[in-house]
């Protein structure tokens, strides 16, 4: 598989799309990987799986309906697999991988099949101090837009995920485009 992604807006060929079976049980507060997250279990609303996996059916039918295909991880029991982006994504021809929370490390082994398919493309890992996460990440040709935490209190908190040294990196790597970056407001318990 060639990997060639430029923007967010061309025709969509390939994606990965995460999975929402087997979530394992509703997270407890402190389990919780972000504000929104806390905020649902706080109010004793958290997502439902069979709703979740139903969301995923319908959107991967719609996908497949105009000859998208879809990749799917591995399935990992127990494990929360919804936001695929997160643990990888793509700049043109090179694919990253995301350092991610600890929380979340466990799902990067469920992409090692989707990264075999990748084999002769560009294959990133970023240096310890550099945390990305995808989905703060947008691509729009001679540009990409990077969300970030920028605070000195970054490994303070759990939604702290993509950092200034990633920016950066991205500069370094991609000198030709115009790296934006955007200083999000991040709390984990105060969406």
């Amino acid at each position: 598989m060639k990997l060639n992604v430029k923007n967010e807006t061309s025709q969509l060929k390939v994606v990965v799309l995460g999975r929402a079976e087997s979530n394992g049980p509703n997270p407890t507060l402190d389990e919780t990987f972000d504000a929104k997250s806390y905020e649902t279990v706080l109010n004793n609303d958290f997502p439902k799986e069979e709703n979740l996996v139903n969301e995923m059916t319908e959107f991967e039918l719609v996908l497949k309906k105009y000859e998208v295909e879809v990749l799917r991880p591995s399935l990992i029991e127990n494990v929360n697999q919804v936001f695929s982006r997160d643990v990888g994504f793509v700049i043109e021809d090179e694919f990253f991988v995301s350092n991610i929370i600890p929380d979340r490390a466990q799902e990067t082994a469920a992409y090692l099949d989707i990264k075999e398919k990748f084999k002769g493309n560009k294959i990133t890992y970023l240096p310890e101090n550099i945390y990305v996460e995808g989905g703060d990440v947008l691509l729009y040709n001679d540009y990409i837009f990077v969300g970030t935490y920028n605070q000195p209190d970054f490994k303070n908190y759990k939604t702290g995920r993509t950092n200034i040294e990633f920016v950066e990196f991205i500069k370094a790597k991609f000198p030709n485009k115009k790296v934006l970056n955007f200083d999000l407001k991040k709390h984990d318990t105060n969406p």
